[in-house]
């Protein structure tokens, strides 16, 4: 594998190689950063009513609380590998670790809504630089059998973080009285530093032996870039869509201009953008991103469309609303077990029908949001869809897509698309927030609908965007298997 492209380069291990014993006990404590990072990307959903009420928030400052951790995550994934290969996997991911657990302790103590979405965007960024030294890390402490079963552990460990986020949130909310919120960010302190702990005596050192330097002009241009995008939007529908709530995301334009302009400059003097532009010459990898770009924009929008119905217009508890999540786990892991079977049976049209079972979820809520709002029984049913295609589309999307690119180009393209996970999270949610909070607003000032029909019509309608996304994703994954390798874009 060729180290210039790969933002996991050779490595080197400047200790004895551990014990199995030591290895296991490794995996363990870095499937613990693992862990708190995928729960705190969706923890959040179901406190955001108690959050609202207690800091007085608005709803573009309540979107900015879930959209400031996952963008951050995202910018600065690629940055965070690199951070390892030139400071050493073990001493990066404790750094990370710390910086995770101090600002979910702000969090947890945050009293306005600007603070704790400055805080939210500190702990995406801690995310952001541990957790490519758990992918890295794995992959030079295990090797063969031994490491397909590590990763299958760590997919494991995600899976359940990402399913269980929902229920814990909302028992953590349930025993913490008036402000229990903060209790799903103040539970990452014991976590964190138990980790922190035991990693620094378990862990041994890993580096890359020639590492690339940190891309951070790139990476804050592409910050910027998203940041002149989402803010207006979000904050626009705040002030009645000013003029500027149009005319901020048109500045976008040249900055984004500029990323790309950057990115394929540092990679023609020999060094390594945190996107290698060259991948977007394989309109199979360009199919892909979009892909997994609109599915993942589609999961967690819907997450929070119902999170808000569940408990702002029906007027469930936290932790009811947590229950009603449940279902769709179970199912997740059903799909996820299924998922490799079906696939070794009839190939990629496993995914393509994950997909479209998934698409049925968020279709199925709309329609019994809009027209029996309160039959809770047809809407564990869709969730149960949306968690099964869910469980079938994630194990297989990544294998697909990279198995259309080169080998020396596999690093490079896992990151590129990880980093896409977490910046479709935050599109998603813009623009599914947007619209949710809009109809509920013109509804409830507007109409003679009882709130649970106001929330219920507010969650049909957005819930478009959903299916439409999944459908594209469809549409774009069947691209990204069927077209000609050696085609281009041109």
């Amino acid at each position: 594998m060729s180290s210039r492209s790969s933002p996991f380069p050779g490595d080197a291990i400047d200790a004895l190689i551990p014990s199995p014993r030591r290895r296991w006990l490794a995996l363990a404590i870095l499937l613990t950063g693992n862990f708190v990072t995928i729960l705190d990307l969706f923890i959040v959903n179901v406190a955001i009513p108690s959050i609202q009420g207690n800091l007085a928030a608005s709803f573009a400052e309540v979107q900015l609380v879930l959209v400031g951790y996952a963008a951050a995550y995202g910018v600065f994934l690629m940055n965070g590998a690199r951070l390892g290969d030139l400071f050493g996997r073990r001493r990066v991911f404790l750094t990370g670790m710390g910086l995770f657990t101090a600002a979910s302790g702000l969090c947890g103590i945050a009293w306005s809504p600007g603070w704790l979405i400055a805080a939210r965007v500190l702990q995406g960024t801690g995310a952001a630089i541990l957790m490519p030294q758990v992918l890295a890390s794995i992959r030079v402490l295990f090797e063969g059998d031994q490491r397909r079963h590590a990763f299958g552990v760590m997919g494991a460990v995600q899976g359940v973080a990402a399913t269980i986020s929902q229920l814990a949130g909302g028992m953590l909310i349930e025993h913490g009285g008036g402000e229990g919120w903060r209790l799903i960010f103040l539970i990452n302190l014991p976590i964190g530093l138990i980790a922190m702990a035991a990693g620094s005596v378990v862990l041994i050192e890993t580096k890359a032996p020639v590492a690339a330097r940190l891309d951070l002009r790139g990476a804050l241009t592409g910050a910027l870039g998203l940041l002149l995008v989402l803010v207006p939007v979000m904050e626009g529908r705040e002030y009645g869509w000013p003029w500027w709530a149009f005319a901020i995301p048109l500045l976008s334009i040249p900055v984004f201009w500029n990323f790309v302009r950057y990115e394929n400059g540092l990679w023609a003097r020999g060094g390594v953008p945190i996107i290698e532009m060259s991948l977007f010459e394989n309109p199979r990898f360009v199919a892909g991103v979009g892909a997994v770009f609109l599915f993942y924009s589609a999961i967690s929008s819907f997450f929070l469309s119902l999170t808000v119905l569940l408990q702002f217009g029906l007027g469930l508890t936290p932790l009811v609303a947590g229950m009603i999540f449940t279902p769709s786990a179970v199912a997740f892991f059903v799909g996820s077990l299924a998922g490799p079977r079906l696939a070794a049976r009839s190939g990629s049209g496993a995914l393509l029908a994950g997909i479209l079972i998934f698409a049925c979820g968020p279709g199925l809520s709309a329609l019994v949001a809009a027209t029996a709002v309160d039959n809770l029984r047809l809407m564990i049913l869709s969730l149960i869809l949306n968690g099964l295609g869910q469980g079938i589309v994630i194990p297989l999307a990544f294998n697909t897509i990279l198995s259309g690119i080169r080998d020396d180009q596999a690093g490079m393209g896992a990151g590129v698309l990880s980093t896409m996970q977490t910046i479709g999270t935050s599109v998603g949610v813009t623009i599914v927030g947007v619209l949710l909070f809009s109809l509920i607003e013109h509804a409830t000032t507007a109409s003679s609908l009882l709130t649970h029909q106001v929330y219920g019509h507010a969650l049909a309608i957005a819930t478009i965007y959903n299916v439409v996304a999944a459908i594209l994703s469809f549409v774009l994954f069947t691209v990204a298997i069927y077209v000609r390798p050696n085609s281009r874009v041109v």
